[in-house]
């Protein structure tokens, strides 16, 4: 990408890659690194500073490479980033109050952790459903009730943003505490992959949430405004991933009866080459791309990785074979991608109900 991209820290890069197998075996967090990338101002990149009510940058180029960088040594922890940062924007981007000024200093600074809760959201605006949790208006603010089937991020002292809507058909986005009363979370653990990244769901009975919480009281609009830069963010650890997993085949392509392989390497760097033409564009100005382009990007993104993964798999041999390689976790880091929300169902039934 352009000079405007931030440059990571070499030990922050370093320690990033030397927790990847404590973080792959969940006895290090994966949003350890959070705390690393404040400190050098990183986590809010483009984002309006202090009170300031401006529109955040179109151009996420810097978060972009940021994220695709930790995604070279460690898919878990760059997901953890994306998670946060998707929570820092949809804060800067709602309305603003001084509760959330001062959340939004507290995910800057990575006082508190973002999770983002926003898939059911962007599933009922597919037609895929409807969102679950139910609010209810109150002389304060609102009560709400409801599930939410996935969150990331959700250690202790964490916030999420999700999606309600009233029994009338009202709309909001709203912010809430995990460890608000009435918030149940529910971690789930013995994923493939990314089993760190704190994951699981949340339950929420009668949670009482202040009108200075609602981001938003129109979900589709909000919606329209963070996608494209939710999709272009998503796809930079996909990025991330691909680029390491194709510097591996081409390292691996000397040994042994491997140079067999070697056009099925070079097609696989011609066609990075054009997913990453497309992805840095896009990151460019977030606003550029039609919603088919984008879902497009995140389809083809995530389709590479897993082409990546098998072909740095197929070149290594038995010894990526073995649990503990670097191989192997991107292997069954790249598993996880296609049921990612937006899942790869999702994303082809958006695509097919698009114009062409």
């Amino acid at each position: 990408m352009s000079a405007t991209a931030v440059r990571l820290d070499d030990a922050v890069l370093a320690d990033v890659a030397a927790a990847a197998a404590s973080v792959d075996a969940n006895t290090t967090p994966a949003s350890a690194v959070l705390a690393r990338l404040a400190e050098q101002g990183l986590l809010d990149t483009g984002l309006p500073q202090g009170d300031d009510t401006s529109r955040p940058s179109e151009d996420v180029r810097p978060t972009a490479e940021l994220i695709a960088a930790i995604a070279q040594e460690c898919v878990s922890s760059a997901f953890s980033v994306w998670a946060h940062r998707m929570v820092l924007e949809y804060v800067a981007r709602g309305e603003r109050s001084v509760r959330t000024n001062r959340l939004l200093d507290q995910l800057r600074s990575a006082q508190r952790v973002g999770a983002t809760a926003m898939a059911a959201g962007l599933k009922s605006l597919a037609g895929l459903g409807e969102v679950d949790i139910i609010a209810t208006r109150t002389g304060q603010g609102w009560s709400l009730t409801g599930p939410v089937a996935w969150a990331s991020n959700l250690v202790a002292g964490s916030v999420f943003v999700a999606p309600a809507r009233t029994l009338d058909g009202q709309s909001l986005v709203v912010w809430v505490d995990t460890d608000a009363p009435g918030v149940t979370v529910r971690p789930v653990s013995g994923l493939l992959a990314l089993d760190s990244t704190a994951s699981g769901s949340l339950k929420l009975e009668n949670v009482a949430v202040a009108d200075d919480q609602v981001l938003s009281t129109d979900l589709a609009g909000f919606a329209r405004d963070f996608r494209p830069v939710f999709l272009v963010l998503q796809s930079a650890f996909c990025v991330g991933l691909i680029r390491r997993s194709l510097a591996e085949a081409t390292t691996s392509l000397a040994r042994g009866d491997n140079p067999a392989l070697a056009s099925d390497v070079h097609q696989l760097d011609l066609d990075v080459q054009r997913l990453l033409d497309t992805w840095e564009a896009l990151a460019a100005d977030v606003t550029s791309g039609t919603a088919r382009e984008l879902l497009q990007l995140r389809l083809d993104a995530s389709h590479l990785a897993g082409r990546a993964t098998r072909l740095e798999a197929t070149l290594a041999g038995g010894r990526g074979y073995l649990r503990t390689s670097g191989t192997s976790r991107r292997f069954r880091e790249a598993a996880f991608l296609p049921v990612q929300s937006p899942s790869e169902g999702h994303l082809r039934w958006e695509l097919a109900t698009l114009p062409a």
